[in-house]
């Protein structure tokens, strides 16, 4: 009986969720997958719950053991049985007649006012077993009623407690531009409260601050698809209207033939039948096709499929590189800046995921740590990551030095790095800067957002491609500066 409550209640609390969160539960299938299992294994620890948590346990062994006691012998003593029935029943508050079974087991008399003899008190005491153990059936049956219910509402709970955190998670990825059916995959970690909390936090700053917002945007479009041009060999089939001769039409005469087509014949032939003595003869050619006839014919149009190579200018679009994230955590970016360049480093690798580019997260301070967003990574690993901070000094060479060396990657080739820092740091020594020519020729480009209102303007002035300056506390763009282009132009 246990074992079907169980099974319903699974059943309503699964159909309840899905009509109660059909948007979350159906945005994508590990979600769905995740509810199914967390269900079906609470379907076997409930049960395991039911059997082997019951505090009716001992109440089985000590009728198992009056069940097995010799009515007959000196040692039954009928009035304990009598007792412990008795406390059992007022125990779990069910009715108990003392004085009946005392009538029966104790002083047991007959229809005849006489003593009844052991084979009456052996019924009686059979009889007294049995009725415990339809006391015994109830009480346990509404014990797993109580502890079902009871077990019901801590799944019921936890689930809807789940739920809601994806769908406050999927309102936030939604505001941001983000597809939840990418993020709401369960496969690697899961999400807590503190990690919604946070990503709330930095996505604010995204959502509120124009200013924030409009250099994740321009940031977004980093590296646009670039399109070359190649003039390749193309064949394509036409189609063409040539002459062809149509026996089938009379349309002009091109000679002479034997045959019997009267209407075609030469006058000579037709002459023939003027003269009876001759019109025998008409009637042998006739018979024998030996009448001399035009012969005609005429011309039709037929349709005709070619083949024919041209050259033809084709224009490629290479595909969007990868990208790598340099995030300072020091101790001068502390507070509102490292929040920004956090919201930053999360909008970018959530767009990088769904343009499927591989990225690359550099957390740094005179140290770092590094995490690769493929795509068996989650949103609660990438939130764990941007979640470290070292709080100590800014030295950005060992970001630097590491994304370098990523970039002898296969698949990080092409790669679009991006550096997220306040710049308060020394020089960059001249290994690195000869690393970053040498990249930057192969195709990789180097970049930077300045983060705040202390940036040294000439010191890092030619180390980047694009440089961008966003002070967090006016929310303001103060430059949006090309230092490759100002270069090459201060050369010429």
């Amino acid at each position: 009986m246990s074992a079907i409550n169980v099974s319903a209640e699974a059943s309503f609390v699964q159909a309840d969720l899905l009509r109660r969160y059909t948007s979350v539960i159906n945005s994508n299938d590990s979600v769905k997958e995740k509810l199914e299992k967390t269900v079906s294994e609470w379907k076997g620890s409930s049960s395991a719950v039911l059997l082997q948590d019951s505090p009716y346990r001992n109440t089985e062994d000590l009728i198992a053991t009056w069940q097995d006691v010799d009515v007959l012998s000196e040692s039954y003593e009928s009035s304990q049985l009598i007792e412990d029935f008795e406390s059992f029943c007022r125990s779990n508050k069910q009715p108990f007649d003392k004085g009946f079974w005392e009538s029966q087991l104790l002083n047991p008399v007959g229809n005849n006012g006489n003593k009844t003899g052991n084979e009456d008190r052996n019924i009686a005491h059979k009889l007294l077993i049995s009725e415990w153990r339809k006391s015994l059936d109830r009480a346990i049956s509404l014990w797993q009623l109580d502890k079902l219910s009871e077990l019901r509402s801590k799944l019921m709970h936890e689930l809807e407690e789940w739920l809601n955190l994806l769908s406050t998670l999927s309102v936030e990825l939604e505001t941001l531009g983000l597809d939840p059916g990418i993020w709401l995959d369960l496969s690697s970690g899961s999400l807590t409260a503190r990690d919604i909390d946070k990503f709330r936090r930095w996505s604010t700053y995204l959502a509120e601050d124009k200013g924030a917002r409009k250099v994740a945007d321009i940031l977004g479009k980093m590296r646009q698809i670039e399109s070359s041009e190649r003039i390749e060999k193309v064949k394509h089939s036409t189609r063409t209207e040539v002459p062809v001769i149509d026996v089938s039409s009379k349309e002009e005469i091109i000679g002479i033939r034997l045959g019997k087509d009267i209407e075609h014949a030469l006058p000579s032939e037709l002459s023939l039948l003027s003269d009876p003595e001759t019109s025998l003869l008409f009637d042998i050619k006739y018979i024998e096709s030996r009448l001399l006839c035009f012969e005609m014919q005429g011309e039709t149009l037929m349709s005709r499929d070619e083949e024919v190579e041209t050259e033809q200018l084709i224009e490629e679009e290479d595909k969007l590189g990868p990208m790598i994230l340099c995030v300072d955590t020091s101790g001068s970016m502390h507070g509102t800046p490292e929040s920004i360049a956090k919201a930053m480093a999360l909008f970018l690798s959530s767009q990088a995921k769904e343009q499927n580019r591989p990225c690359y997260l550099i957390n740094f301070s005179t140290c770092i740590s590094t995490f690769e967003l493929t795509g068996t990574e989650g949103l609660s690993s990438l939130i764990q990551f941007l979640s470290q901070s070292f709080y100590g000094g800014t030295d950005v060479a060992p970001a630097l030095r590491h994304a370098l060396k990523k970039m002898e990657d296969e698949s990080y080739q092409k790669a679009d790095v991006l550096v997220l820092s306040d710049f308060i740091m020394g020089t960059l020594p001249s290994d690195i800067l000869s690393a970053i020519e040498k990249q930057r020729n192969e195709g990789n480009s180097f970049n930077s957002l300045v983060i705040g209102d202390c940036f040294m303007n000439e010191r890092y002035r030619t180390h980047f491609d694009q440089e961008w300056v966003f002070d967090p506390y006016t929310s303001l763009i103060h430059e949006l500066v090309h230092f490759r282009h100002a270069m090459v132009d201060a050369k010429k």
